[in-house]
């Protein structure tokens, strides 16, 4: 294929999964070709996340997409990009360009082949600029904030029930590694806004990819190999396929890497290079702060602070929508209000009325990094360098990394505040003009660990804060579980092989229900219609498989305890609210466990006073109708996998129906939200797997060949395509698959080649 932008030939190898592995004598021509075959591989996942990302995406699929631009809009992520394309330094602009030079020749010199997909959309794609590829990273930014539902619900709970109540339930985070408790800022005021807050509408406003992740590196004495080993299993909504990640290698004379990258991004998420190899997570860290205004009573247009009037900054934009039928467009107009700390998002349906004004500062505009931190990640050579192209990355991330030195080490990523009014666990009512920032965490005292005496260091979004950290980094974090059992499979003195570490992070052991069930057996077995439970949950391994009936009846049963638990003294809207934001609830109400008589376990809408056991003994009657109405069947003729499954869609074609046909189908699914493993459903849509292991890697530094590598779908995402599944399919089945190092092993496993000509 011609591709004149190219300085010399490129040769494209693909094995038998379709992955390309790039030869190209200089690192400008490598990023022009990946340009050029994520083009060929994915071009309509890259329009639609383009769409996406600027606000657009009505422009797209219609009304459907008008919720999702009003919010890229009002958060300002077409502005982030913007501003990030004019900051960029040369070098950093030269790779984005060389990137896109590729990427463009195929979009303009290849549209015979472009995909079934985008004509089905009626898209004729357009060159791409550096400004769509700095939008698409802001986007990708804006996707790691964690905690903005969180911060939300507790002031509604606080509105609702008053501090005491507040305080009582506010989110319980723990590093397992120290050992203590840590809980928010108390609750010391309330102002009376509960009844103007719509959480449906902020969820809509809020609601953005998940992401997650497990990572751990071993060092050399712990490794059977005797060089340092990386598993990283990141966890997102990836069930459209092809999945969100496209495995590909560069060879140069400079460079060999092998990993993961996102359509859109430069450089690698995952990857392995001749000198160090990576994985990464999400660390939470708080990066968004919400602030409650006041409206200048004499004149609406205005916010007060500290006793001066300010104007409101006005911006007025248009979305086009596009009409399905027609294909014709009409405009949404679109009015943003900024006040000092950034857009008025309760504009926007989460107030009914201009009473209430919540503005967000997001700490990403304030301190723009002006480089394009994963190419160079991907040209250190050691911990050390590979920690200062870390400190330029602008999202919160964890990145595990080793060195072919034996080092290894966890580095934190991000732009965190240095808070000096609150802590970041809910708004803050803005009474003056005093800054509640005062810069940036130094990139240096970020959380971090450097060959840590135990021979591993690991992460399952969990707090690593030690006990003296200095900064509010975050009150948001996963719960402890996935981490505690990282810590029972890893903390010995056993030496394990690449195969070890691909079988952990299959591992769903589920040790929130190993702390959890024997209070419910406690309170089962004293009835005849739930005794029955109780043996089934005495025989459970508390591993959450496909094919046993206890974790059906564990997930189902404390669902609905959690629900009975708080509803009576939330209401029903914030209750589900609460739950749906997991990691708020979880780590709490297993202290709340511990006394039986806790007053949150009575009802208070009963005359009689219920305790812990008599709310699962409600909750287990509840479930019990429940499974049966919904499936059909005697719920103990029922398996996990019956109800637990996930569904991986058409790229097309969204949807179950559709799936059967022209997507991967519905399949059963091991793991649950508590397992490295990672199969998490929504509380208010249980048992549909939506957060998942999106891709598998272990990467052993004393392996001279090959990198263990598997994705949630393919590599093309292309309709009817061979590889637009054939790695999901692995994925299911937890079978190990190999992404090619070596020269020998690229060569003796290549099945077609490409060569990409210059003019």
């Amino acid at each position: 294929m011609k591709v004149p932008v190219l300085d010399g030939e490129v040769r494209v190898l693909r094995d038998a999964m379709g992955i390309p592995y790039i030869y190209a004598d200089s690192f400008d021509d490598a990023l022009r070709a990946q340009g050029f075959l994520i083009g060929q591989d994915r071009l309509l996942q890259m329009e639609v996340v383009r769409h996406l990302s600027q606000g657009r995406l009505a422009e797209l699929i219609g009304s459907l997409g008008l919720k999702s631009d009003i919010r890229m809009r009002v958060v300002g992520v077409p502005r982030l990009g913007r501003a990030k394309a004019a900051a960029l330094s040369d070098e950093s602009r030269r790779w984005a360009e060389f990137y896109l030079e590729g990427l463009n020749t195929y979009i303009e010199d290849y549209g015979d082949e472009h995909q079934l997909g985008l004509r089905t959309l009626g898209v004729e794609p357009q060159p791409w600029t550096v400004e769509d590829l700095m939008i698409v990273n802001a986007f990708t930014n804006w996707s790691s904030t964690g905690n903005l539902e969180a911060e939300l619900v507790a002031q509604a709970i606080a509105d609702t029930g008053g501090p005491l109540l507040a305080n009582e339930i506010s989110m319980v985070t723990i590093n397992p590694d120290e050992g203590e408790y840590h809980f928010p800022d108390p609750v010391r005021g309330i102002r009376g806004y509960r009844s103007q807050l719509n959480l449906d509408a902020w969820s809509e406003l809020e609601a953005k990819a998940e992401l997650g992740s497990n990572h751990w590196v071993m060092s050399p004495e712990r490794s059977a190999s005797g060089a340092p080993v990386l598993a990283n299993n990141p966890h997102v909504d990836s069930r459209q396929l092809p999945g969100i990640w496209y495995p590909v290698g560069i060879v140069t004379p400079d460079l060999r890497v092998v990993g993961a990258s996102a359509p859109g991004a430069l450089g690698y998420a995952v990857a392995r290079t001749e000198h160090i190899t990576y994985g990464v997570t999400n660390s939470y860290g708080d990066a968004i702060d919400l602030y409650i205004e006041t409206v200048d009573p004499a004149n609406p247009d205005n916010y007060l602070e500290d006793g001066e009037s300010i104007p409101f900054e006005v911006v007025e934009e248009t979305l086009l929508v596009r009409n399905r039928k027609s294909g014709n467009f009409f405009a949404n107009p679109l009015t943003i209000r900024y006040t000092k700390r950034g857009p008025v998002i309760s504009d926007h349906g989460l107030a009914p009325d201009d009473s209430l004004v919540l503005s967000m500062r997001w700490s990403a505009p304030e301190a723009i990094s002006n480089e394009l931190a994963l190419p160079q990640l991907m040209h250190a050579k050691n911990i050390a360098e590979a920690r200062e192209a870390i400190a330029k990355v602008d999202a919160p991330y964890n990145y595990s990394v080793a060195d072919t030195n034996g080092d290894i080490a966890h580095f934190t990523a991000g732009r965190v505040p240095k808070r000096v009014k609150g802590d970041g666990s809910r708004p803050l009512v803005v009474t003056d003009g005093k800054d509640s920032w005062d810069g940036m965490i130094p990139s240096a005292e970020m959380p971090h660990s450097i060959n840590p005496q135990r021979g591993w260091v690991g992460n399952a979004n969990h707090r690593t804060l030690p006990e003296d950290y200095p900064y509010a980094y975050s009150t948001y974090f996963a719960h402890s579980w996935r981490y505690e059992r990282m810590q029972e499979l890893l903390d010995n003195d056993t030496k394990l092989s690449a195969e070890d570490h691909w079988r952990y992070m299959q591992d769903v052991k589920n040790v929130m229900a190993e702390k959890v069930t024997p209070y419910m057996i406690r309170a089962l077995v004293l009835h005849r219609d739930t005794g029955w439970i109780a043996g089934v949950l005495r025989q459970w391994d508390f591993n959450d498989d496909a094919d046993q009936l206890a974790p059906l009846m564990f997930q189902a049963i404390y669902n609905r305890f959690a629900y009975r638990t708080f509803s009576d003294e939330l209401g029903e809207e914030l209750a589900q609210r609460m739950l749906l934001s997991q990691y708020y609830w979880q780590q709490r109400l297993l202290l709340l466990l511990a006394e039986n008589e806790n007053h949150w376990f009575d009802d208070r809408n009963t005359f009689a006073v219920e305790t812990r056991d008599d709310l699962f003994y409600l909750a287990a009657k509840e479930a019990l109708a429940e499974l049966e109405n919904r499936m059909g069947e005697k719920p103990g003729e029922l398996t996990w996998g019956d109800l637990h499954t996930v569904t991986f869609s058409s790229p097309v074609v969204p949807g179950k129906a559709a799936a059967r046909w022209i997507g991967g189908g519905t399949h059963p699914h091991d793991g649950s939200g508590e397992t490295l493993n990672r199969g998490k459903f929504k509380f208010d849509k249980p048992y549909d797997s939506t957060f998942i292991d999106s891709m598998r890697f272990v990467a052993d530094l004393g392996d001279p060949d090959k990198v263990m590598g598997v994705v949630s779908g393919g590599v093309s995402g292309r309709l009817f395509d061979e590889h637009l599944s054939d790695q999901m399919e692995l994925l299911l089945s937890g079978e190990p698959a190999y992404w090619w190092f070596s020269d020998a092993a690229i060569e003796y496993n290549a099945k077609t080649e490409l060569n990409l000509l210059p003019k």
